[in-house]
């Protein structure tokens, strides 16, 4: 069972989307607000495939080793947004402000030394994760946003992985799995909100990985750049003529997903070609 729990594979694929499928489903379906508090499961299991992958550390020196305690002050953060039910400008000041300190707090005392280009690659990434955590206000109950973030997730992988950062890969795939697992109860019969609870300690984990593999990996920050698109997809969706006509609770999904492979091939293939990559850095 050890050696199991061991394998790479498992941890970023069937760890996460069984601690998320199962959590999410008791926490949904047992609590007096569990279907507001399910998608609380995503960074829970995000938070035991990390300590699987990279181990705890206290008090954390490497920012590899900050990435459990950003899960746990956001997944806090977005929990209590959700239980009180905060929503308008309380909520959108909490996406402006809530990346930026936990991204300045991975970077530690290197971020007295980041130059001009490195603090506006920063200041781009802050403001992509508050408008990925602004989506998420008016669409708890559509599976939109989690589709993003699931395939956004697995992008952010592949670039990671051909920029030579194995064990940032491994979790960036590892959280695609901890949030698909959650999204199985909502097709295609949505059945749980997708809040706060999961989109603060998510989004900002992502936010933090991307700053991380462009600073300290070989990892491609134009590839990364061509990620943004899949924060569109429903935007998109609308100008396909034969995507457009999808709207029911079982096809919607499938045509959102159809647009963000189509997406995802631009940030692969630019990794391809601009990622010099030596080894996989574990």
């Amino acid at each position: 069972m050890e050696s199991l729990l061991n394998n790479p594979v498992v941890q970023s694929s069937l760890l996460p989307l069984l601690v998320s499928l199962i959590v999410s489903g008791i926490v949904g379906f047992s609590l007096p607000k569990g279907k507001m508090l399910a998608a609380m499961a995503v960074p829970i299991s995000a938070l035991i495939t990390i300590i699987a992958i990279s181990g705890f550390s206290f008090p954390p020196k490497a920012s590899s080793q900050k990435l459990p305690y950003l899960i746990i002050a956001a997944g806090l953060v977005g929990v209590l947004f959700d239980y009180f039910e905060i929503r308008g400008r309380f909520y959108k000041l909490a996406c402006l402000v809530l990346p930026l300190p936990m991204i300045v707090w991975v970077f530690g005392t290197r971020f007295n030394s980041i130059d001009l280009s490195g603090v506006f690659f920063l200041t781009a990434v802050w403001f992509v994760a508050a408008y990925a955590l602004w989506q998420g206000d008016h669409r708890r109950a559509q599976i939109d946003t989690g589709l993003k973030v699931l395939f956004f997730s697995g992008g952010l992988g592949v670039i990671l992985l051909l920029g030579s950062s194995g064990m940032l890969a491994q979790t960036a795939f590892g959280l695609m799995a901890a949030v698909g697992g959650f999204l199985l109860w909502n097709w295609p019969k949505f059945r749980f909100s997708i809040g706060a609870s999961m989109l603060f300690p998510i989004v900002t984990i992502l936010g933090a990985m991307a700053a991380q593999g462009l600073f300290f990996t070989k990892a491609s920050g134009t590839a990364m750049a061509f990620l943004v698109p899949l924060l569109l997809i429903d935007r998109i969706v609308p100008h396909i003529p034969f995507l457009k006509r999808a709207t029911t609770p079982l096809m919607r999904p499938l045509s959102l997903a159809v647009v963000a492979l189509v997406c995802l091939t631009i940030p692969v293939g630019s990794a391809l070609l601009l990622t010099e990559t030596s080894s996989y850095g574990y």
